[in-house]
This record gives C-alpha cells, sequence and structure tokens, in this order.
C-alpha cells in the first residue's frame, strides 16, 4: 500500500478536537532565536505523521533539510529527500530584524521580520504535505530552490579519513554506488524521484547468508522502493537550473522563481513513499498535490493540542529557564514533540539522529560526507538502543507511536523464522541484534565488519546462523523488550495483541527450543523429563552459550535473558490466556523450567550476578542491573532491593563502566532503586540545554550519532520514573514521588496500568492535587518510598 495514506485512522479521528480546557505548554518552552544560525548544526526540529525538517536560516536565507522514513535506498541507506532554500527580495528577515521560534503548543516554526513580516512553516499531520506561508508588508520577489546533491551516480567512499563512508548503508566491504534520483520540472514545479534498482543490498545478504533458494517468499522493503517529492507555489515558475556547494557537498538547485512581486506565498511540498512502480508512485504524488493547496492548518493544531493534553511533565515553571529542573520539564516536552512527529509512520523513530541528522562533517571533522550520512545506518534496527527510545511512550500515553516499532517486528517475523528453521530446524524466531529492516542480520556484521578489524575472513566452520561478530555473537535476546512492550500496552490501554502473536510466541519459544536443543548435544542426560519426540518436558531451561548484552559473552544463564524470559513469559500469561501457536499449559511449564536469576557476592554483599559463568568482558553494559529495569524484579516494592543497590556501588567489574549518556542506563536505575540524589543530578544533566548544537535538545554523537535520539528516550523513562512507577504487584500499584526531590515543583498527567490516568500537582513537597481516573484506582496507589 502506498505510504502517502497514514494508518492509525480510528484513533486520529478521535483526537481532532482538543478537549475544553486542555493543557497548553508554558510559552517558555517554545524555543526562540534573534541571530541566524552559522549552519545546518544550528537547525531546529519540525515535523508530522512521518516527515521531519530541520530548519534554519544563514546568510540571510532560509533553508530546510526534508527526511521522511522510508526512503531506504539500494544500500539500506535512509536518504534525505533533499533541501530547500528560499531567498527573498526584499528580504524582511535579513539580520538585525529576524526572529526564527519553534512553536511547541500549535507544531510549527514561525519566522518573523521587519514590518510585521511572518513565514510560517509546518507539516500537516493527516496529509504528507509541508507548507510554507509567507506574508509581508510589502511585495517581494521569491525564489524557491530544491537542492539536491544526488545527481549522478557515486561510489561512496569506504574507509578515507579512517570513517567509511558505507556505514550509511548495510555494505561495509564493497565499493557501494548511491545511484542518481530523476528530478526535473513538472506541471509548474519541481519532482523528485527515487525508484531503487532491481538488484539491492538484500539480494546480497540472502546470498551471503545462505537463503538465495528462498528469497522470492521473503519479506523485502527494498525492492521496488520509491521514494520522492514535488515541490509547487501558484505563484512561482520554474526558472534555471544552478549549481552550487554547501559545507562539503556539491549540489544542483533547480529554481522556482515569482511570476510577479506579491506580498504573500503559499508553497507546497508534497513527500512520499512506497513499494511500487514509478509510473504510480508518481501519479499518486500528483494527486495529492492537487488537494495540497486545499488543506489547513487547523486539524494540525487541534491534533498537537490533543497530543500535549493526553500527557506532560512540567517541573518549576515559574522558576524561569535559567533554573535546572525547569531545562528537564521544558527539553522533556521538546523531546516528546519529537516524537510525535513520527506518530503515522510506518517505521520506527531513528536511535541514531531520527527524522532531523545534519551536515555529518558537524558531528565527527572526518565525516566530511553528504547529508545523507549517519553513523550505525539508515536501515540496521539496532534494538539495545531503539527500546530506550518506546519505552517512555507508555507512560506518556502515546501507545499510537508505538505502533510503527511493533509493526516493524510484525512484519520481519516470517523472515526470522525462515532462520530458524534453514539454520537450525527450530520452528521459531531468531532475532539478532544490529539486524536490517528485513529481519536478517546486518551483512557487516555477519561478516564484514570483523574482516576489516582484522579478525579475519569468517570460517568456514562458524555456525552459518550466527554472526561473525565479538560483540553479538550468541546475542538473541534484545527483542524481548518489544515483546514486553506489546503486553505492557495491553496491560495500560487494552491493545490488541493478536496481529503480534506470531512474534511474541515465536520469540519465547525460541530460546526453550534452540537452548534445550544446544544442551542435549553436551549432556543429553542432564534433562529430566524431557520428551525428545515433542521437544516438550519439565528438564530446566539452560542458556548457554548467550550473551549478558554485548558486554558478557558465552554466558551462562546470563541474568538480563533470565529474568526478561520469566517477566514476558508471566506478562503473556496474564495478557492473552489464548494463543494461536502454543498453548496456555506450555507457558505455565516453560515459566517452571527458568532458572532464578543468578547472585554472587561482591565485597561482602549479595549482588545480581552478570551470569553464572561467563568467558570474557567486552562492552562496557551492566546487564546485571536489566533485572531493575527494564524487567523489575528489583526495586522500589519489591524484595531484596538491597541487593540491586549493592550490584550498583559495589560491583567491582563495572564500577567504570558507569555513565550518564547515549545508551547508558544509570539515571533510570537509580530512579528505580530510589536513590533521589543521583537521579536527580543525573536527570539534571541530561536534560541541560545543549552545549554542543544550539538546539537544547541536540546532543551526542556519544556512542551513536546526533541528535542522539535514544539519550533523551533514557532520559524520559527516569524522569517518569522519579514521578511514577508501575512495576510493583503485576503493574497494579502506582507509586507517586518514589525518586522525586522536594524542591522540584511539578504538575503533570501519566499513564498508569489498567487504562489509568494520573493528573496532581506537587508544591514545596505537598499535594495541591491529585486525580485518579477511574476513581477506583486511588486504593492502588502509594506514595514516595513507604
Amino acid at each position: 500500500m502506498l505510504a502517502f495514506a497514514l494508518g492509525f485512522v480510528s484513533l486520529c479521528c478521535t483526537l481532532l478536537v482538543a478537549p475544553v480546557g486542555a493543557v497548553r505548554l508554558p510559552d517558555a518552552y517554545d524555543v526562540s532565536w534573534t541571530t541566524q544560525s552559522n549552519n545546518s548544526a544550528g537547525s531546529m526540529p519540525l515535523g508530522g505523521g512521518d516527515i521531519g525538517l530541520n530548519v534554519w536560516s544563514e546568510n540571510d536565507t532560509i533553508l530546510f533539510y526534508i527526511a521522511k522514513s522510508g526512503t531506504f535506498d539500494e544500500n539500506n541507506s535512509m536518504l534525505k529527500l533533499g533541501r530547500v532554500r528560499l531567498n527573498l527580495d526584499p528580504n524582511p528577515f535579513a539580520a538585525g530584524t529576524f526572529r526564527q521560534t519553534l512553536k511547541l503548543n500549535d507544531g510549527f516554526v514561525l519566522f518573523e521580520g521587519a514590518g510585521n513580516a511572518t513565514m510560517k512553516i509546518w507539516v500537516d499531520v493527516f496529509n504528507p504535505v509541508i507548507h510554507v506561508e509567507l506574508h509581508a508588508a510589502q511585495d517581494v520577489m521569491l525564489n524557491a530552490a530544491y537542492e539536491s546533491w544526488r545527481t549522478s551516480d557515486r561510489v561512496m567512499n569506504l574507509r578515507g579519513n579512517n570513517r567509511a563512508e558505507q556505514e550509511q548503508s548495510s555494505w561495509s566491504f564493497n565499493n557501494a554506488t548511491t545511484y542518481a534520483d530523476a528530478t526535473t520540472f513538472h506541471n509548474g514545479g519541481v519532482r523528485m524521484t527515487h525508484h531503487n534498482l532491481d538488484t539491492t543490498v538484500f539480494d546480497f545478504t540472502v546470498a551471503q547468508q545462505h537463503l538465495a533458494e528462498y528469497k522470492e517468499t521473503m519479506y523485502n522493503p527494498l525492492a521496488s522502493n520509491t521514494f520522492g517529492l514535488w515541490m509547487y507555489s501558484p505563484d512561482l515558475a520554474p526558472a534555471n537550473i544552478t549549481e552550487g556547494r554547501y559545507v562539503n557537498t556539491t549540489f544542483k538547485a533547480w529554481n522556482l522563481r515569482s511570476k510577479a512581486a506579491k506580498s504573500s506565498y503559499n508553497l507546497q511540498i508534497v513527500a512520499g513513499q512506497a513499494q511500487g512502480s514509478t509510473e504510480s508512485f508518481q501519479s499518486t504524488l500528483d494527486t495529492v498535490a492537487k488537494s495540497a493547496g486545499n488543506n489547513t492548518q487547523a486539524a494540525t493544531i487541534a491534533w498537537w493540542h490533543s497530543f500535549w493534553d493526553r500527557s506532560y511533565i512540567i517541573i518549576n515553571e515559574d522558576a524561569g529557564p535559567n533554573d535546572g529542573a525547569f531545562q528537564v520539564g521544558k527539553n522533556y516536552q521538546i523531546f516528546r514533540y519529537m516524537q510525535g512527529c513520527n506518530a503515522f509512520s510506518a517505521w520506527p523513530l531513528r536511535f541514531n539522529g531520527g527524522l532531523w541528522t545534519f551536515d555529518p562533517v558537524f558531528v565527527n571533522p572526518d565525516a566530511a560526507f553528504t547529508p545523507d550520512y549517519r553513523r550505525w545506518t539508515g536501515g540496521t534496527f539496532t534494538a539495545q538502543n531503539q527500546r530506550l527510545v518506546y519505552w517512555p511512550l507508555l507512560k506518556s500515553g502515546d501507545f499510537d507511536l508505538m505502533k510503527p516499532q511493533f509493526d516493524y517486528y510484525a512484519r520481519i517475523t516470517s523472515n526470522a523464522q525462515l532462520r530458524g528453521r534453514v539454520y537450525w530446524g527450530i520452528n521459531a524466531t531468531v532475532f539478532t541484534e544490529q539486524m536490517d529492516n528485513y529481519g536478517l542480520p546486518s551483512p557487516k556484521e555477519y561478516n564484514g565488519a570483523e574482516e576489516l578489524e582484522g579478525a579475519g575472513p569468517r570460517p568456514d566452520s562458524f555456525p552459518v546462523g550466527m554472526e561473525y561478530n565479538t560483540w553479538l555473537e550468541h546475542l538473541q535476546d534484545t527483542a524481548n523488550e518489544f515483546v514486553d512492550m506489546i503486553l505492557q500496552a495491553n496491560m495500560f490501554t487494552g491493545l490488541d495483541v493478536s496481529p503480534y502473536l506470531d512474534f511474541i510466541e515465536n520469540q519465547i519459544m525460541w530460546f526453550d527450543l534452540f537452548y534445550q536443543q544446544q544442551h542435549r548435544r553436551a549432556d543429553p542426560f542432564a534433562l529430566t523429563g524431557w520428551n525428545y519426540a515433542s521437544d516438550s518436558g519439565n528438564g530446566s531451561l539452560v542458556i548457554y552459550p548467550g550473551s549478558g548484552a554485548e558486554t558478557y559473552k558465552v554466558a551462562y544463564n546470563p541474568s538480563s535473558t533470565i529474568s526478561g524470559l520469566r517477566k514476558i513469559v508471566n506478562d503473556l500469561l496474564q495478557v492473552a490466556p489464548a494463543y494461536t501457536k502454543g498453548n496456555q499449559s506450555y507457558f505455565e511449564n516453560l515459566l517452571l523450567r527458568i532458572p532464578e536469576t543468578p547472585l554472587r557476592f561482591q565485597q561482602g554483599k549479595p549482588c545480581i550476578s552478570p551470569a553464572q559463568g561467563y568467558s570474557r568482558i567486552q562492552n562496557t553494559e551492566i546487564p546485571q542491573l536489566y533485572p531493575v529495569f527494564p524487567w523489575g524484579e528489583f526495586g522500589l516494592g519489591m524484595p531484596n532491593l538491597t541487593f540491586a543497590t549493592n550490584t550498583y556501588e559495589l560491583d567491582t567489574e563495572t564500577q567504570d563502566f558507569h555513565g550518564n549518556k547515549g545508551w547508558n542506563q544509570d539515571v533510570i536505575w537509580l530512579a528505580r532503586m530510589g536513590l533521589t540524589t543521583q537521579a536527580a543530578n543525573y536527570t539534571l544533566d541530561r536534560w541541560s540545554d545543549s552545549t554542543i548544537y544550539r538546539f537544547p535538545v541536540f546532543k551526542g554523537p556519544n556512542y551513536d550519532w546526533s541528535p542522539d535520539i535514544n539519550h533523551f528516550g533514557a532520559a524520559s523513562i527516569a524522569l517518569q520514573e522519579m514521578l511514577l512507577q508501575t512495576f510493583a504487584d503485576s503493574n497494579k500499584q502506582i507509586r507517586l514521588l518514589g525518586a522525586w526531590p522536594e524542591d522540584w515543583n511539578v504538575r503533570f498527567k501519566l499513564h498508569a496500568p489498567m487504562n489509568t490516568t494520573v493528573e496532581g500537582s506537587v508544591k514545596g513537597g505537598e499535594w495541591e492535587e491529585l486525580v485518579v481516573e477511574p476513581e477506583g484506582r486511588k486504593v492502588d496507589v502509594v506514595f514516595g518510598q513507604k
């Protein structure tokens, strides 16, 4: 189906009209600049639906990059749709008469200039259309240029400056080519189309991983993928094609110029992506374009108002922008706005820049590549990082925003099942880390990355289904968190899990069937009560060889896997007693066979162990604290809290692993353990205004890229957990202010399981108001750390 039609319509329609008395964020949350920026690194994010813009002004010119989800090319790079440059003569927005503001409540960017001139840029939430609306006090000439750097085929730099440009793709060891777009003047505007060639990196991956005979039946999002845009204004006409260079990248510009000087202009840019022929894509693009000028902003503004009313955390709002806690509340809301820009996407919001990457040389001077570049690719989904973007959407009540991530796993389940059957003869899924958007390991992780790093070619004896990668070998449990997100979404709001049961059940069953198979090869007499014919029985589950995140390798019963399996099986039994593939007794039996989370002594105190045994420590993650988050086995209101705090404070192997950036989870663990002072200090640091880039929540690259989306995903989880915790007592208990500083005044609205919302305001450590809906849930509320 063409991706012009935005999904999740039934929920959207209920949100068109904001309720009377809906919350309004403080106007001080708006980001406003009175000077122009130096370059694209000084841009601000804008978006809606599944479109993201970087908007900025430099040298008296207004520019914006355009990104859209699903724009995966032959190499599995996520390409931008291009750049737009706006020049006015005379220019009311020149330096000295200039203001640029992100109007957060209404979801648009406003430029203000001399003579009350305004330029409003907004993205239609319900239609894939960007609008530019200009109103000046006098007639002006406008030149709108569409700029593209993909005007000819170009081989990507493989290892230039010790940084491979091909990191933006799924390649690492071929001289991959970025193919040119087709750009032309069309119907009085500019049209760009990119249609993938018949052969893509998917074909290479399938052959590399010994699945070529199944290729025609496999899910393939790159086949005939087509994307592009059409830019038009009734007041502009095609002019000349010019050339230029921005930062380190040459480009061509297709210029649209004023037919006559005017005081007002309306420019529309229709963006699209679909799998199909170029002709059908362009026909649909034209159809959408015909009605683009009739769309008003009212419905989009109403959607944003309802979005803000759904959930909010506003802290020390009277203190002003220099107060650290005020910045926490402000930047939390701004980041949630960025998440809302991908509300109706078919694809998850990327952890490594989202929809708002900019010229990469401003992130890393060695990455002097095109604006399409981002580290860790555009089409490879790193579950360890993606999860942090999506966990906070439960408590914010943004269940519709979670759908793209859930649907991603539903789409690739068939390919992951194929891997289980072909490689191990097991009828269950195997999901790896660093997995491409069609459910297979990224070829660079399957083989190529190790070869480049000097590990030598992949040995013929190495299992064909396993990634030949020292970081990722045996790491098969990262999809467990998305299983639990789906189950939790049901607990929170009654989400229908039936479209995802194939993914959920197969992911759980993999650990049982695969590890029983592995174990009986080593010790067939140890599985007492095991029926080999039916692959069922009462034998205790042994996870070996496993992996405690990417850190504890060749692990025996890693705690992150064991604790997670227990949690997701428990939640499945609570949510879905009727199964499509398995049966209730099977999962009840499996629950009994999952071993206890391992413990050990560190500095004389009982701690959570990363595993019962392991061969090496390789990365800097701390999987022995995953039973605190995400799995909720230890924490406030749970038994043996000291096991968790001891692990955090006394574990001798991981003291150097603690941190407060990117995917580090310390700030979440501190909140869940009720260590208020440390959690608050980490939260203040996480949410402080960026000192690297101009926009306050553009940070990074940290471990990944800029803007670092999972950095603020983790920060969002922690802030919510400081305020409201629900993981104890099978999510029935609602704990408020479990790690909340007394000097942080707050008004908030968050969501809890059983279709519950909690609204309140706290001032000076005292409750001014608390409303729990439904009212019967008030009996489940506990306060503080009691």
